[in-house]
């Protein structure tokens, strides 16, 4: 196989790419227009009721480094993965990640009081696209799925991989790659779950 014809084969229209489309053009937006401030999450504000930053802040950004390094991790899940699950399965994808990366700064991390950046959210839809890739493309849903794992546990242990806070010109939080990739593997799981029961029945 050619390479064009192997891009051409990996590379075909999805309706996901509506939503790969929205979160880019809202996160252009609220960077251009520098509405950061107002989107991030912010401890004090949730507190007094604002509850929706803790959904918010995974779509604004520290910087533009910061952005051009999320949208290229977003571009990468769009043309990889789009087609290994739909519309549907992908936001509910992105919105358990959010939730579960929001409840644990929330209970978890008392003392971070600001958070921005859709890196967490990354994780968990690399992660479910990777191992949608298993029932595809086993070779490299595996070796995908390991390596995310690595990259995982590297963090765990050792923190942010070397040169990554330089290029997002702030803290990476690891602890949100983790907890985002937990979202992920999660909706995965919860989907094998159902697969396995409606064969059964």
């Amino acid at each position: 196989m050619t390479i064009s014809n192997l891009l051409k084969f990996r590379y075909q229209y999805h309706s996901s790419h509506i939503l790969w489309f929205i979160l880019f053009l809202l996160s252009f937006s609220l960077q251009a227009f520098e509405w950061v401030d107002s989107w991030r999450f912010n401890r004090g504000l949730v507190a007094q009721g604002e509850v929706w930053l803790l959904l918010s802040g995974h779509i604004v950004h520290l910087n533009w480094s910061h952005w051009l390094l999320n949208m290229a991790g977003l571009a990468i899940v769009a043309f990889f993965f789009s087609a290994h699950a739909t519309f549907k399965q992908w936001f509910i994808v992105i919105v358990v990640s959010s939730s579960v990366i929001s409840a644990g700064i929330w209970w978890g991390m008392p003392e971070l009081r600001y958070y921005v950046g859709l890196s967490g959210v990354l994780h968990g839809l690399f992660l479910y696209g990777a191992l949608r890739e298993i029932r595809f493309y086993p070779v490299s849903g595996y070796v995908l799925t390991t390596v995310l794992i690595a990259k995982l546990v590297w963090e765990f242990f050792n923190g942010a991989l070397p040169g990554s806070e330089d290029m997002a010109g702030g803290r990476v939080l690891t602890e949100a790659h983790l907890l985002g990739a937990i979202g992920g593997i999660l909706v995965w799981f919860l989907e094998w779950i159902k697969d396995i029961t409606d064969k059964n029945q």
